[in-house]
């Protein structure tokens, strides 16, 4: 009996023990070499937004000009992934001399500025 119950609870010590840690999302392509304050206030506004949906809560992955907000369940009986995908702003910085135009990284110097009358 004394195994048993030796078993028993050195088989759910761990799981008792377990600390939720916070996930770190997948930085994908050019938004990793923007300066790092600059990278973490993106990726908090990220965060931010991903938060408010009931659904997808968690920041998944950052792919240059877009997030992907998503969620795992897992109640035991059944498992599912959904996430979807935003757009970052035109005009967000994406990259070294690069910012965000329609979904798109782009060099910045090829964004028309002046807008030419004809």
């Amino acid at each position: 009996m004394q195994l048993v119950l030796f078993i028993v609870i050195v088989t759910f010590t761990p799981l008792s023990c377990e600390v939720q840690s916070e996930s770190i999302p997948v930085i994908v392509g050019e938004m990793n070499k923007l300066p790092e304050d600059c990278k973490e206030k993106l990726i908090q506004e990220m965060k931010d937004q991903c938060s408010g949906h009931i659904f997808q809560p968690t920041l998944v992955e950052v792919n240059d000009c877009t997030f992907t907000c998503g969620d795992w369940h897992d109640n035991g009986l059944t498992r599912a992934k959904s996430r979807h995908t935003i757009n970052l702003k035109d005009g967000t910085p994406c990259g070294y001399s690069k910012m965000c135009v329609g979904g798109e990284c782009v060099q910045t110097c090829s964004r028309d500025y002046v807008k030419i009358s004809g």
